[in-house]
């Protein structure tokens, strides 16, 4: 009884790693493409207009990688990677903070009844 409650836990494990394994992966065929749509339905990320600013701001960043990268010497290398680093999270802190407030301000504007807003008077 014991060995035939293991070996069923031991089947889930396995179909378990290769779901998690066809969702990840590459280069599926057709029956796995297939078993991937069906448990990834909607989940695909939206493609957002990036501002012209942010394509700089995240290009330069590329840029001064690929510079450090192409440098000789180990420690330069490793210092201008984690320089970098620190700058790409900075700019994922950023482009975060400005995504929740944007959130936080269209909640506030739901929550205001609409013709609440049209009685507002302007006291002087």
């Amino acid at each position: 009884m014991i060995m035939l409650i293991a070996a069923t836990l031991l089947y889930i494990l396995v179909i378990a790693i290769c779901i998690t394994v066809i969702i990840k992966g590459h280069s599926l065929n057709f029956l796995e493409r297939k078993i991937k749509n069906v448990i990834v339905r909607d989940k695909a990320p939206k493609e957002e207009e990036i501002s012209e600013k942010d394509y700089h701001q995240a290009y330069e960043i590329i840029d001064d990688l690929a510079v450090v990268l192409e440098c000789t010497n180990d420690m330069v290398k490793y210092n201008g990677v984690k320089s970098v680093f620190k700058r790409v999270e900075a700019f994922r802190d950023q482009k975060q903070d400005t995504k929740h407030e944007l959130e936080s301000l269209h909640d506030i504007e739901h929550k205001i009844p609409s013709d609440k807003k049209a009685n507002l008077w302007v006291v002087k």
